[in-house]
């Protein structure tokens, strides 16, 4: 098996901030930029996310743009800068707000800091304004993500205080959309951990209000999985609350591990126990998929692109269903497959990028987001998965992680095989 790395996901950074904003329902954006900004949008209203809520016919848009351009950008436009500021914040609906630029922007050493300052003594309120520094195409967006939920674990305000043993907040989640893949991955999170006997406070993100995030000071123990270490490590520190770092909880190994980590720390084996047999009892996976191995999956050739915190399921599914993984390609870097807890990919094959539609030649199925170079007409078979996924769209409850939902994504493949 050959992997290889990309470096040349075409995606900026600011498109990453709007997909953390689309992730929290009254969170908004102030936006030291051209009007251009309003075509990054179209990366994600409508396109890949069908319930996006950036752009709204009321015009209580999510995020607010100075439209600057090569004449004004060398003007001092703080007093400016601080009324259009001011209109934002003022809103009731604007619960949390975000302050970014564009590079062209952010080169002449506009004091953002200085002018959120003067916003928040003029109104005298504890109203949470975050600056996200502008960062271009520096970097990978896996640590732009990483680098946003980390300032909101840094900057909130939250009392100290220790609350319920069972409570638990989870810091893990690359909701990139408001589609049922992304919120029944969250459903599904709370339902086994509901069924352990403990409870959910707080999940970031979960495309659901700024006070859910807020609710993380309720928690005794921080659930980290593998995307955003550096926030859970964070929050955890600030609260003195047990931190848990786990893997991804997919197919049967996994899912099992995630559950036997948490039960021996809470001391719920007997519900643990219980929880496992009926899921094993319900979707038995050799029942399930003995038949459609050699029909559909036996040495079928896949390639997959996504990012790097995926390569342990995709390789779990190939040793389950006896495909062969052609090539794997991951974006963007490579130093965050040791956020996985247990690494079945050995890293130091990482050795290339994905170009072009020949390094996929013969093989039987792509799995990829859009950005994978390939049109349509290409003889190879793609499977689109990720972000963006702009031709496949899921309208019912449609999760990729635990027991049974990762047959779901088995299904998919299988389709795309026999087609």
């Amino acid at each position: 098996m050959e992997q290889y790395m990309n470096n040349n996901f075409p995606v900026t950074y600011l498109v990453w901030v709007l997909l953390w904003i689309n992730a929290i329902k009254d969170s908004y954006l102030w936006i030291d930029s051209p009007d251009c900004f309003f075509f990054k949008n179209d990366f994600v209203q409508w396109n890949h996310d069908i319930t996006s809520n950036l752009r709204q016919a009321d015009w209580k848009h999510k995020f607010l743009s100075t439209i600057a351009d090569a004449d004004n950008v060398i003007w001092n436009r703080n007093n400016r800068f601080i009324e259009t500021l001011k209109i934002v914040y003022e809103q009731d609906f604007v619960k949390q707000l975000f302050v970014s630029s564009m590079p062209m922007s952010q080169i002449v050493w506009t004091d953002y800091d200085w002018i959120i300052k003067e916003v928040k003594e003029s109104y005298k309120t504890n109203k949470p304004i975050f600056n996200i520094p502008s960062r271009s195409m520096t970097d990978c967006w896996l640590d732009w993500y990483s680098d946003l939920l980390f300032s909101i674990a840094k900057n909130i305000d939250i009392d100290w205080w220790k609350t319920e043993k069972t409570n638990i907040a989870i810091i893990w989640n690359l909701f990139d959309r408001g589609e049922w893949d992304c919120i029944a991955n969250v459903e599904e999170l709370k339902r086994i951990i509901e069924s352990l006997g403990l409870n959910v406070v707080s999940i970031w993100l979960d495309w659901w209000k700024f006070e859910d995030i807020l609710n993380v000071k309720n928690a005794w123990t921080i659930i980290s999985l593998p995307y955003w270490r550096k926030a859970a490590k964070k929050i955890a520190n600030r609260l003195d609350a047990d931190l848990l770092e786990l893997d991804l909880p997919f197919w049967f190994d996994k899912t099992g591990e995630f559950i036997n980590t948490i039960w021996e720390h809470f001391n719920v084996e007997e519900k643990a126990k219980k929880f496992i047999e009926k899921e094993l009892t319900l979707y038995n996976k050799i029942d399930i998929i003995k038949w459609v191995i050699p029909h559909t999956f036996i040495w079928k050739k896949i390639s997959f692109y996504w990012d790097p915190y995926l390569l342990n399921w995709i390789v779990d599914l190939s040793n389950t269903l006896w495909f062969e993984l052609e090539k794997i390609y991951i974006h963007w870097e490579e130093k965050h497959i040791s956020n996985n807890k247990s690494i079945v990919i050995d890293k130091d094959k990482v050795v290339g990028y994905f170009n072009n539609e020949e390094d996929v030649d013969n093989i039987d199925l792509f799995i990829s987001n859009s950005h994978n170079k390939l049109n349509w007409y290409s003889k190879t078979k793609i499977m689109q998965f990720g972000f963006p996924s702009y031709d496949y769209h899921v309208y019912t409850y449609e999760p990729y992680f635990w027991y049974k939902w990762t047959l779901l994504f088995i299904n998919r493949i299988a389709n795309m095989l026999n087609m």
